[in-house]
């Protein structure tokens, strides 16, 4: 006998006994005839509900017995729904992408066994410096550490970067300023006091690490973003927008209003998904609608660690209707390596709660070779 089994039992039994006593109690007091009316009434009541009960137990069994027999739980729908949605969200996706293609980027991977030079791309490690220019300071006067080098020479080019020079990104070594966002201003984010791109047009093949090798470096400074310098190899991908940038629900409800005729309750495409799939399936509908996710959960070959393309945002497109900084100069995000299952995994780059750094510039000052203006933001979970 089971837990529900020995519930309904007990409640019975405390049932009857309550009958009973009702029943004595009437009889004594020479009112048995309405008594005996309600205790058939009631008997009959609850001889009816517990052949209802029985009846219904029995047709749920043979429901889960039909299920199990076709190989599937009773919570999930049969594989031709599935299907039917699936198809109807990839005919969703191939439409956004229409009306928004994708742009090629450059897409970075850590080079795992290269031990990088001073002129290699990497994150962390000593940086390249011309020694004839000041080296970058942070608020406080104090040299910062540098996050990440890009040498255009060795990358495959991509319009509108540069095909020559270097590019690097730094951030305060202060310990204070990593802890509260990695050199973001947030009330001014364009403020470069705490954080610095650097462009060297040209460089020169006899520098050496000089003054920048006393600095701190990235990896070894308390609450860094990153375990250790890497060597980085760039290739040219493509970039395709998902569910984070700011106008793919706008684009999500036209594909699905020309395709079905569809009318989204609000802009918000997850909303439709409830519409249409049953819960425990909505992934199955976000592969195929290509939404973004956080990259920690693809991999670092295959995260969003890249130049130009699409940004992937943890929370929401914090520019907030800011058109100037329209294009996607950085996005660093979390990497991780190894099995989690097993332990045995490493984060090559961590920001705050596994989340990613970004930088916009606007698309005319990238191709005047100007960073004076660079929009810089950190979003985690």
């Amino acid at each position: 006998m089971d837990k529900e089994q020995k519930t309904t039992l007990v409640r019975n039994i405390l049932w009857g006994t309550l009958l009973v006593v009702a029943l004595v109690y009437g009889i004594s007091g020479n009112h048995w005839k309405p008594f005996i009316t309600l205790a058939i009434l009631f008997v009959i009541s609850k001889t009816a509900l517990l052949i209802g009960q029985a009846k219904l137990r029995k047709s749920v069994r043979t429901l889960e017995t039909s299920l199990q027999q076709q190989g599937r739980p009773s919570y999930i729908p049969s594989p031709d729904q599935i299907n039917a949605l699936n198809k109807k969200a990839d005919a969703i996706a191939a439409e956004i992408l229409r009306r928004c293609p994708p742009q090629p980027c450059l897409r970075f991977a850590i080079a795992h066994g290269k031990t990088p030079t001073l002129f290699d791309s990497k994150l962390g490690g000593t940086p390249y410096w011309d020694s004839s220019l000041p080296y970058p300071t942070d608020a406080k006067g104090k040299p910062m550490t540098m996050v990440m080098q890009v040498n255009f020479g060795q990358c495959p080019h991509v319009d509108p970067l540069p095909s020559t020079g270097m590019l690097q990104f730094f951030i305060s070594a202060d310990k204070k300023v990593l802890e509260e966002g990695y050199g973001e201003d947030y009330d001014n984010p364009t403020n470069q006091a705490n954080f610095r791109i650097i462009y060297h047009k040209q460089l020169d093949p006899t520098a050496t690490p000089g003054r920048p090798n006393q600095y701190p470096r990235c990896e070894t400074l308390p609450s860094t973003p990153l375990s250790a310098e890497y060597a980085l190899q760039a290739t040219v991908a493509e970039s395709t927008i998902n569910q984070t940038c700011e106008n793919f629900d706008t684009l999500a409800a036209a594909a699905i209003k020309k395709l079905f005729g569809d009318k989204m309750d609000t802009l918000d495409v997850a909303d439709y998904i409830k519409q249409i799939l049953p819960e425990d399936h909505r992934d199955d509908v976000d592969d195929a609608l290509v939404l973004g996710d956080n990259p920690i959960y693809y991999g670092e070959a295959e995260g969003n660690f890249q130049m130009l393309g699409f940004p992937v945002f943890e929370q929401y497109d914090d520019r907030e209707g800011d058109t100037l900084h329209d294009t996607l100069l950085l996005q660093i995000p979390t990497l991780e390596s190894g099995s989690v299952a097993t332990n045995n995994h490493i984060f090559h780059t961590l920001w705050g709660d596994c989340g990613s750094v970004r930088l916009f510039i606007n698309s005319d000052a990238l191709r005047r070779l100007d960073f004076s203006d660079v929009r810089y933001g950190m979003q985690c979970y």
